[in-house]
């Protein structure tokens, strides 16, 4: 399993539109990671280094009534008898199902009593056997089915997951409010030859940058865009890296009267993220007013960050996050961070 950092945080600092702070954290080969509104996930990936990938994963939403899922899901075909813990046979009981497509196996079930019942059978062990020398290591389990009780305010409750108690469900919490951001159609236009001034006004500010902050023959790959914001603003992009397999561009916020230009701040609630203009495969969508990034840690994309903001009139804001930052597992679904309403 590659990892990018060792990352654990709660940021309460970071100016939210509401709900609660994010938390993602590593427990050894587990994951544990709640967005804004206190939906959980908590995943384990294999890490032995086959081409058959495999994940354990379990979902909770906030709130007393909170619905819950176990996935385990593999790239090999599974049945619900194949799967071994320690070298002796995992029997999953009632409650689960088989689904097989596009050549990946899902064992699911959304029974708390099943879900409950597998995390303790399998909680001292050390790790879950699959079909093709596949394996799941156990360590950080238990720690990370525990932090996700603690952060939805399970611990001592019937709800719990792991080490329940005698407290009834009313006194878990209801969940926050997701913040309502609806999309914002463009309707301004740039006018004929606009788009070219205004990239060169934003080149000007980019020309001011380090000379190894961009590769000057980025263009070939990504040319650049020009996108009106509003009667006085527009949204400029301009390539600057080309790897294998995904590009990044810098954005500008430039003044259509003015010829004001300013660097793009976007600012990730992610620990060790820079405060720069730095986009890994923008896209921007007038229709919403949403510029969205997907940033890949590996081409095969089992790992990474995706985000987008929404043009609120006066600047980008935080529409949605999803990370995961240690590499592996059987799909490309990383855990939702940050999350809002409308659209």
């Amino acid at each position: 399993m590659r990892r990018l950092a060792l990352l654990a945080w709660l940021l309460p600092g970071f100016a939210w539109a509401g709900g609660a702070a994010p938390f993602y954290h590593e427990y050894k080969s587990w994951i544990i990671a709640c967005d804004n509104g206190l939906n959980c996930e908590a995943k384990g990936l294999n890490s032995d280094g086959t081409d058959q990938q495999a994940t354990i994963d379990f979902t909770r939403a906030g709130g007393a009534d909170g619905t819950a899922e176990l996935d385990i899901i593999s790239t090999t075909t599974l049945g619900l008898d194949d799967l071994s813990l320690d070298g002796g046979p995992l029997k999953l009981g009632a409650g689960w199902r088989s689904v097989t497509q596009d050549g990946i196996t899902t064992l699911s079930t959304k029974d708390v009593t099943a879900i409950r019942a597998f995390v303790q059978a399998v909680r001292n062990g050390h790790e879950i056997e699959l079909p093709g020398e596949t394996a799941v290591p156990l360590d950080g389990l238990s720690a990370a089915m525990l932090k996700m009780d603690a952060i939805q305010g399970r611990v001592g409750t019937v709800t719990a997951l792991l080490n329940q108690g005698a407290k009834p469900a009313s006194d878990v919490p209801a969940p926050p409010a997701l913040p309502l951001l609806p999309a914002r159609k463009i309707t301004a236009t740039l006018a004929p030859g606009e788009a070219a001034k205004l990239i060169a006004l934003a080149n000007g500010k980019a020309a001011a940058l380090p000379a190894d902050e961009c590769e000057a023959d980025a263009a070939q790959a990504m040319p650049p865009e020009a996108h009106a914001l509003s009667d006085d603003k527009a949204l400029v992009l301009l390539p600057c890296i080309m790897g294998a397999y995904q590009g990044s561009m810098l954005g500008f916020i430039v003044g259509r009267g003015d010829g004001s230009v300013t660097a793009l701040h976007l600012p990730l609630p992610l620990p060790g993220d820079s405060d720069d203009t730095d986009l890994t495969s923008p896209e921007f969508d007038p229709a919403r007013g949403l510029l969205a990034m997907f940033a890949k840690g590996r081409g095969i994309g089992d790992c990474g960050t995706a985000a987008s903001w929404i043009w609120d009139g006066r600047r980008f804001v935080l529409a949605s996050l999803t990370f995961q930052d240690a590499c592996g597992g059987a799909t490309a679904d990383w855990p939702v961070l940050y999350q809002t309403r409308g659209n």
